[in-house]
């Protein structure tokens, strides 16, 4: 059974590990509800680089992290570009991409820090959050894993890097992934089922053939792949709630063909 949990604050729904917090680390996950943007981006879109009202995105923003005690200065973004680059950051970064969507940290999907209160945040309508938390040194990652960066391993490559930075062990992580498009609603080419059959042992496992169809399940996929570059299975929380099957809770590019909002992961070591 899920670990996860809905939670309300301040208007805005979200999914959250309370384990986590109580560990010492913030985390969660936005959902559509409880903002205030209209139209297709109703009602808490975060995403500042879709066509809303840039004051309605900020005010969302602003109440989602408020329930962690978080103000949105003390955030960091980046463009998101479907990419495997990860880079560490730290107060200097704080407020890059909060405001202004010019002001994002460009050409990355991910990052690592190890200090407290600097608020990773990240922005989903079907690719999949993944966050990292090494209890021991005090260290996180959280990476944006669409299918170009699950086939590029940026999960495996968000392990390494709190490996090469901060000396974290594999088998010492947490590891929490996200709502996203889930196995039921991802349909793909053969040409590309075939790369994925290349690209990961066991495919069997993360592929469906069904009425002719290939579905490819992308959060086993990077379960399997946590896995195998040492995370513990008991350490993985994987939220099982498809962001396509789910239109109530959250927004779909694949689902709104592409005019739509964006949730919001969050990640920030408390002090």
């Amino acid at each position: 059974m899920s670990a996860w949990i809905k939670k309300r604050g301040n208007g805005i729904a979200y999914y959250t590990l309370e384990k986590w917090s109580d560990a010492g680390a913030d985390m969660a996950f936005s959902t559509r509800a409880g903002g205030c943007s209209t139209g297709a981006f109703a009602d808490a879109n975060l995403g500042l680089h879709v066509e809303d009202d840039p004051e309605r995105v900020i005010l969302n923003r602003e109440k989602f992290l408020a329930n962690f005690r978080l103000e949105l200065g003390q955030a960091v973004c980046c463009r998101q570009v479907h990419g495997d680059s990860i880079i560490r950051v730290d107060k200097q970064q704080q407020g890059r991409g909060a405001f202004f969507y010019d002001t994002s940290l460009p050409d990355c999907d991910g990052f690592v820090t190890d200090h407290p209160g600097v608020a990773l945040l990240t922005f989903y309508a079907d690719c999949v959050p993944v966050y990292l938390f090494d209890p021991r040194r005090r260290t996180i990652a959280m990476v944006h894993s669409g299918w170009k960066g699950t086939m590029q391993r940026i999960g495996e490559k968000a392990v390494s890097a709190m490996e090469s930075e901060y000396g974290s062990q594999a088998g010492d992580l947490w590891a929490a992934i996200g709502p996203g498009i889930g196995g039921c609603c991802f349909e793909i080419s053969s040409s590309l089922a075939e790369e994925v059959k290349i690209n990961f042992a066991g495919y069997e496992n993360i592929l469906q053939i069904r009425t002719e169809r290939c579905y490819w399940d992308l959060p086993a996929t990077i379960q399997q792949m946590l896995q195998q570059k040492g995370v513990r299975a008991e350490n993985i929380d994987t939220c099982s709630l498809c962001t396509a099957c789910h239109a109530e809770l959250f927004f779909s590019y694949r689902r709104d063909q592409g005019i739509t909002g964006r949730m919001g992961a969050l990640l920030s070591l408390r002090y």
